[in-house]
């Protein structure tokens, strides 16, 4: 076993550089921290290329379902456990690190997947960014898309938010409006698009929801972008009372669809 120790060795600077969006995004890859990531990784069928562990990782018994899984998916690089912890942006990483190439649906296969769809237009706040997509999961959607102006969904920040839930839904990102636009009157001509706006007439428990919809969540700050709002085919929002204007944007989004999810189960019954 081959042990790096230093900072210097050319596969620790290639970790290093993955921490920078815009290398991460040139190699088409992500970092993963902790055991529990990357096992929600394998589960889900992500593609590994590297995994960097320290010994003490590799010889613990508890490891060894995980590690003989990855074993045949990644190249095994040993490191450190000081080193692993400094490279780390967690705290405890619990020694083990991996790079997951990043996964690309196509707009024709992911429709085609995808009944109830997510989007979500410039969201820019990581924590927020991973709680809609854990909610998206829970409340059984099929996909989601953040379009341009959003935080990267391979932060850090927000893969830890997910809880895992990145790896059991689709998701795609870095599509631009215009691009969007165009779908949704070919691939997506027959969903039904879903604005949520606080300025709409219609609650959002008022409204009967058709089997393919996409639900468009908008920028903390400003809401929807407008040539989004003209699209819609209906417009909703949530009733508040007391002096709230507005609700936090994952959390008007775990509102809407857990009442998307509510009608659909009574449709089931």
């Amino acid at each position: 076993m081959n042990i790096i120790s230093s900072s210097q060795n050319d596969k620790v600077k290639y970790l290093n550089k993955l921490y920078r969006s815009r290398n991460r995004r040139k190699e088409g890859v992500f970092i993963l921290e902790g055991k529990r990531l990357i096992e929600a990784a394998s589960a889900g069928g992500a593609d590994f290329k590297q995994v960097f562990l320290t010994p003490a990782f590799f010889k613990s018994a508890e490891n060894d379902e995980l590690l003989a899984d990855l074993k045949s998916k990644a190249e095994f690089i040993y490191l450190k456990g000081y080193l692993l912890k400094e490279i780390a942006s967690t705290v405890n990483p619990q020694g083990i690190l991996a790079v997951v190439e990043e996964s690309i649906f196509k707009g024709d296969d992911f429709y085609r997947r995808a009944d109830k769809i997510l989007l979500l237009d410039r969201i820019q706040d990581p924590g927020n960014m991973g709680t809609m997509i854990r909610t998206a999961v829970a409340a059984g959607f099929d996909g989601i898309i953040a379009l341009k102006g959003s935080v990267d969904i391979y932060n850090q920040k927000v893969i830890r938010s997910t809880m895992g839930g990145i790896f059991s839904i689709p998701i795609r990102q870095k599509l631009s409006q215009k691009e969007f636009l165009a779908e949704i009157e070919t691939e997506a001509a027959d969903y039904e698009l879903l604005a949520a706006d606080i300025e709409a007439e219609e609650y959002h428990f008022e409204h009967q929801y058709q089997d393919k919809l996409i639900l468009m969540i908008g920028n903390e700050a400003n809401g929807l972008d407008q040539n989004l709002l003209a699209k819609a085919t209906a417009k909703i929002k949530i009733p508040l009372a007391g002096e709230i204007e507005s609700l936090n944007a994952a959390v008007a989004a775990s509102v809407i669809s857990f009442e998307i999810l509510s009608q659909s189960l009574k449709k089931e019954s």
